[in-house]
């Protein structure tokens, strides 16, 4: 159980601080009181802030950090963030983060800086007849974590090979051009899959993990629209084209691309409901998500939705 909720805690964070929503020819002021801009029924949010903490009991070594970010949205395409990120009580410390789009719309390049000018971290996504063929990583101050990945595709799959090692990963696309199928592979070697399904209204009903991670979730969502999902529907393949082969793909759809807002899962038969409030034109405002398996893990993740008059 720890696992998949620090996998769900890291998908996450890569989601909102360094991955962003890739083609849509492939795929058809920050408020901290979570001010909902709004009574009426306009569904167009301004600032989708995204509050992250995580303690642990890592073999005696406890770790415990806070991320808050806070992600700018202008005419329903994400364009700029800002995130705070304090590990076991150090100061914050802070990265903007802009995002540079081609004629099409298309996003070539994120690239996160210090307010003192200091470039920690970018990507560079390339393009070829209108789809994203390579994606390549620096972290300035780290070259491990550095990679490449070439990208290529044969009819409803798409496969992503990293540079350098054996790991390759394939993903499936249904008629929809969702994602039905994540395979990843070391050499020829099936080392992960995971397998996603949807309902009729278009959100994710459930998605089935076997391989190095092993878990079975089961999707609930409410009735009303998810504002993030025309947001990362936006070139929304990046999103899982830049992940690392073992993460699961199922709490992102569930979270950024159903149609409906993401109320509550089962995980490996453990029920969870989160705390959604809305307002009065049914609009989500806040979700809150708690996971305590004192005293060992506790994480919880705090959503507030800021929407233009």
């Amino acid at each position: 159980m720890k696992k998949i909720f620090l996998l769900l805690l890291t998908l996450t964070l890569i989601t909102s601080c360094e991955n962003e929503p890739i083609d849509p020819d492939l795929v058809g002021g920050t408020d901290d009181g979570g001010d909902d801009g709004s009574e009426s029924g306009d569904l167009s949010l301004q600032v989708y802030e995204l509050d992250t903490e995580l303690t642990l009991d890592f073999f005696g070594f406890p770790i415990n950090t806070i991320t808050n970010s806070d992600i700018n949205i202008i005419d329903d395409k994400a364009v700029s963030s800002v995130t705070d990120l304090s590990a076991n009580g150090s100061p914050f410390q802070t990265e903007n983060q802009t995002y540079t789009r081609n004629s099409s719309g298309q996003i070539t390049h994120n690239i996160s800086v210090t307010p003192g000018g200091v470039t920690t971290n970018e990507y560079v996504m390339t393009y070829t007849a209108g789809v994203v063929s390579q994606i390549t990583y620096d972290y300035y101050e780290d070259d491990f974590e550095d990679y490449t990945y070439n990208i290529s595709y044969d009819g409803n799959t798409i496969t992503r090979t990293e540079v350098g090692t054996s790991i390759s990963t394939v993903f499936t696309l249904d008629g929809f051009d969702r994602i039905i199928k994540k395979e990843s592979f070391d050499g020829s070697v099936l080392i992960q899959s995971e397998i996603v399904t949807y309902n009729g209204a278009g959100n994710i009903n459930s998605s089935v993990v076997t391989g190095e991670l092993e878990h079975n979730t089961t999707y609930q969502f409410d009735d009303n629209t998810n504002p993030l999902q025309v947001v990362y529907n936006d070139n929304y393949l990046l999103t899982f084209l830049t992940d690392e082969y073992s993460d699961e793909i199922g709490p992102v759809i569930a979270q950024f691309i159903s149609t409906n807002n993401w109320t509550g899962a089962v995980f490996d038969g453990e029920t969870f409901t989160f705390d959604v409030v809305y307002n009065s034109a049914g609009r989500i405002i806040t979700r809150d998500i708690i996971y305590d398996y004192a005293p060992t893990v506790f994480v919880e993740i705090n959503e507030r939705f800021n929407y233009v008059n």
